[in-house]
């Protein structure tokens, strides 16, 4: 299960998991899966020990987005659950589209939501074994080169009849179809001048029956083995074959793969080698934003956001960077469970599971998004009062932070009004509220105003420290000023971020479905000083827990690759950003560091106070979630 922080359950209470009911629950035990001869069974059992074995295999054509984390998920917690092993193999077949930042990046969500790969390996890690399969599949007389258009192609496999039809080549010679095999090989032909298809069954009703492409000619240099091949293997060819190679006992994928099962236990019989078992879940969804590729490229592009990690986005390293946590995500796809149904979720329900996680795990900050000064008149200016406050009211461990009370203080100017009613109860002129932690609640007695606009700029207010004590009706936060303790901490930009799309499910011109304006920046918000300890401490835990967990990951795993390899490896800086700086603004919202803030005491080689502000220092707030379903309004 994920390396991260888990609550304790009693273990008097017998729960079945995800990975023992339903779908998962269902599936074949290792060595259950058929054969069409008994001695592949038996060289399965005896490479995996009779253990569960499977992969994730994503194409590094593309950030991994909220979809996938159900795809990692299953792949690494049914493995993991079973006491087997999970690949981490990228399916690298597409030079033409595969980017070094890619292949980073996927292993760092991987880590980051939790699981570690067992093996890390490529598709082309197998591209000479994979060749010589489809050199024995053509001397079997089932493949051949066909050298039809593309359009050919289409007509041939039905795509405009319905019916599909011989392809003029398809029964060429053997030592035809296998010198022009070579010939591709050697780069006698052009993309898309000749492919190598399986000779599959027309007759069946399954188009992924009907003829695939197993080989096409491509000119564009692989990243990992240059320019020694002009050609390479497709999904379709590369999946199972690389599935049985790598001992896989449960090839786990989402549904619209259920059409490829028949073509994946063809090709593993018809070359005689051992055939995993295709299995297919129901994907996740997203219900009002867009998982394409194509589209979120084009939203990156067209400057509605400013990158693949925008806030607004659902990529995994949009929503971390957004300070949602990875044990939140994990937390979400396991209640939804696994069926084969597909799992189309509202965004607002993936939100209220965010919401719930962190209430039990995020400290709480006193602070106030539109600052609104108040005076306290009866204080004197030396006044100060250090009040000690928990940092969560129901998680004592959570520790506590020590902040100062003086005579001028900010409040939010949300909670003031001029025009006082009976359904309002926070503070207006001669009405008295309670302080969050203060010893005493305050009365306004006057304000001031700015005369050209009449915005109310300033509080008068009086300390009802004297008398019996009436408890007031209503409690509001408040930041104090205080140059010597650092108080208050100025937040430069608290970033907002509504929903990107007006529908549930944006129309194929996505454009025209965008909200204008999703992204509000609130300028010149306070928080209390606690922030710079709860900051320094986040950052300090989230290196050390990611040192822990990657010196074992090294120390047990010696097949991981390491810096000396020509594959991106396991970091502990793979673990740790800013937005491992997370905490309720009480009453606000949650709210998570950016990674463009620019704070010098949380950098460990800085040798600054581990709290404290430095000149050129810059805090972005993000908003992470807000406390409650949002209708419109901020925070």
């Amino acid at each position: 299960m994920p390396a991260q922080r888990t609550e304790n359950v009693s273990p008097t209470v017998f729960k079945k998991t995800v990975f023992e009911e339903g779908f998962l629950g269902n599936l074949h035990k290792p060595g259950e899966n058929p054969q069409i001869h008994p001695r592949f069974k038996d060289a399965h059992l005896a490479a995996t020990g009779g253990q569960v074995w499977t992969r994730f295999p994503p194409e590094p054509n593309g950030y991994l987005h909220i979809g996938h984390s159900k795809a990692i998920f299953v792949n690494f917690g049914y493995a993991a659950h079973h006491g087997g092993k999970c690949y981490l193999r990228y399916d690298d077949t597409n030079p033409e589209k595969e980017e070094a930042r890619y292949f980073e990046s996927i292993l760092d969500m991987i880590r980051w939501l939790g699981f570690e790969p067992w093996k890390i390996t490529y598709s082309s890690d197998y591209f000479q074994e994979l060749f010589e399969l489809a050199i024995e599949l053509i001397k079997r007389d089932r493949a051949y080169v066909c050298h039809c258009s593309q359009e050919e192609i289409k007509v041939d496999r039905g795509e405009k009849r319905g019916q599909p039809r011989p392809c003029i080549h398809r029964n060429r010679p053997i030592s035809e179809s296998l010198t022009e095999f070579e010939n591709m090989k050697n780069g006698k032909y052009r993309p898309k001048e000749a492919n190598l298809r399986m000779k599959q069954d027309l007759n069946d009703g399954n188009p992924q029956m009907w003829d695939l492409t197993a080989y096409r000619v491509l000119e564009t240099p692989h990243h990992r083995t240059g320019d020694k091949w002009k050609i390479y293997p497709t999904y379709d060819f590369t999946h199972c074959l690389v599935d049985s190679l790598e001992n896989i006992s449960h090839s786990l994928c989402t549904t619209e793969f259920i059409a490829s099962r028949q073509s994946y236990e063809w090709l593993c019989d018809a070359v005689e080698v051992y055939k995993p078992r295709q299995s297919e879940y129901g994907r996740l969804n997203l219900e009002g934003t867009v998982m394409s590729k194509r589209k979120i490229l084009a939203l990156v592009e067209e400057g509605y956001v400013s990158g693949w990690d925008d806030p607004r986005l659902y990529t995994l390293i949009a929503l971390r960077r957004r300070g949602i946590p990875p044990g939140a995500i994990i937390n979400f796809v396991s209640t939804l469970g696994v069926s084969t149904a597909t799992s189309n979720i509202e965004i607002v329900r993936f939100e209220q599971s965010i919401r719930q996680y962190l209430e039990g795990t995020a400290p709480r900050l006193l602070m106030v998004l539109r600052p609104l000064k108040v005076t306290i008149e009866n204080l004197a200016e030396d006044y100060i009062l250090m009040v000690e406050k928990p940092l969560h009211p129901k998680v004592p461990e959570l520790g506590t932070t020590t902040i100062p009370f003086t005579k001028h203080i900010y409040i939010d100017a949300e909670d003031f009004r001029l025009e006082d009613s009976k359904d309002y109860f926070r503070l207006a002129p001669g009405k008295t509220v309670g302080l969050f932690r203060a010893p005493y609640p305050i009365t306004c007695t006057s304000y001031k105003t700015d005369p050209t606009t009449g915005e109310v700029t300033e509080l008068f207010c009086r300390l009802e420290n004297e008398g019996p004590q009436k408890k007031p009706k209503a409690y509001i936060q408040w930041v104090a000023e205080h140059e010597p303790t650092g108080s208050p901490v100025k937040v430069d930009e608290t970033r907002i971020f509504h929903r990107l799309f007006k529908s549930d499910k944006p129309s194929s011109d996505f454009r025209k479905d965008i909200v204008p304006n999703s992204l509000e920046v609130i300028k010149g918000a306070m928080i209390e000083v606690g922030f710079w300890p709860l900051a320094n401490k986040s950052m300090i835990e989230a290196r050390q827990e990611a040192k822990a967990r990657t010196e074992k990951v090294m120390k047990n795993n010696a097949d991981m690759p390491t810096a000396s390899h020509d594959t991106p490896y396991a970091t502990s800086e793979q673990l740790v950003g800013q937005e491992c700086v997370r905490f309720q603004g009480l009453r606000v919202a949650y709210f998570a560091l950016d990674k463009e803030s620019r704070v010098a005491c949380l950098d460990v080689s800085s040798g600054l106070s581990p709290a404290a502000y430095t000149q050129g220092d810059s805090i972005i707030l993000n908003r992470i979630v807000s406390l409650k379903e949002d209708t419109g309004k901020v925070a």
